[in-house]
């Protein structure tokens, strides 16, 4: 409630009701009206857009299935259609990228509500109609908000939990085809094992995160993961190898 009066332009009524006003907004029972739906976004540091897309309604199933004289074309036109602007997906873009810059500033159990939150916002999109483009787009994105809120639960002491949200970020890494979250994932599990003394548990998820991202920005640090694992184990010759 304080973070919305902070960006409100007039007076805001009581807490009492502003609480129970959200509570109906976010069950779903009532919609904020243009001036709330404003003042969400900016609290949240995006786009009215990002959180309330306009609505736009689905088509039948039967046209789906009854393509009876429908052109090649008009098929495939479909798969290049999308109900899903380019502001929302650039409005989602900026938020995890904000997100992910908070990380060292916000607290951990703030940064994962807000995490969590807007994981369910980029994935409420896959029930909407979009691109192959944009589908791919969508599971990147929520990858990458994967990942912030598993580092962010095992900074907690969540570990359980934080190693299934690492296993839900490497799944969708890969059905992105996204190397860089697929490597991340697995330099999450070295770090887990790292700190958890399972230097062999290291090892093996270092190299299965080179052997997916060899080429990308995760496989300096798999490297020094992996380095020093070799080094708690007392094996000279295996850190200069892995530092190679």
């Amino acid at each position: 409630m304080r973070a919305m009066r902070a960006h409100a332009a007039e007076q805001l009524p009581a807490d009492s009701t502003l609480l129970r006003n959200w509570k109906r907004w976010e069950s779903g029972s009532s919609e904020p009206d243009s001036f709330y739906k404003s003042l969400i976004a900016k609290t949240f540091g995006t786009v009215t857009a990002a959180f309330f897309p306009p609505v736009t309604p689905h088509e039948a199933d039967s046209e789906l299935i009854a393509a009876t004289g429908m052109e090649t074309v008009e098929i495939l036109a479909r798969l290049r259609s999308s109900d899903v602007s380019n502001a929302t997906l650039e409005a989602l873009r900026i938020t995890a990228d904000r997100l992910c810059c908070e990380y060292p500033y916000m607290s951990s159990e703030q940064l994962r509500v807000e995490g969590r939150a807007w994981l369910r916002r980029i994935t409420a999109l896959m029930d909407r109609r979009l691109t192959l483009a944009q589908h791919q787009e969508v599971l990147t994105l929520a990858g990458w908000v994967a990942l912030l809120v598993g580092c962010v639960e095992y900074d907690m002491g969540l570990r359980r939990i934080a190693e299934g949200t690492r296993k839900a970020a490497l799944t969708l890494g890969e059905e992105a085809g996204n190397a860089a979250i697929s490597g991340w994932a697995y330099e999450m599990r070295a770090w887990y094992a790292l700190t958890q003394g399972d230097y062999r548990g290291v090892i093996a998820a270092a190299e299965a995160g080179e052997a997916v991202a060899a080429h990308d920005g995760a496989a300096v640090q798999l490297a020094a993961q992996r380095a020093k694992a070799w080094a708690r184990l007392g094996d000279r010759r295996q850190v200069e190898t892995a530092l190679d």
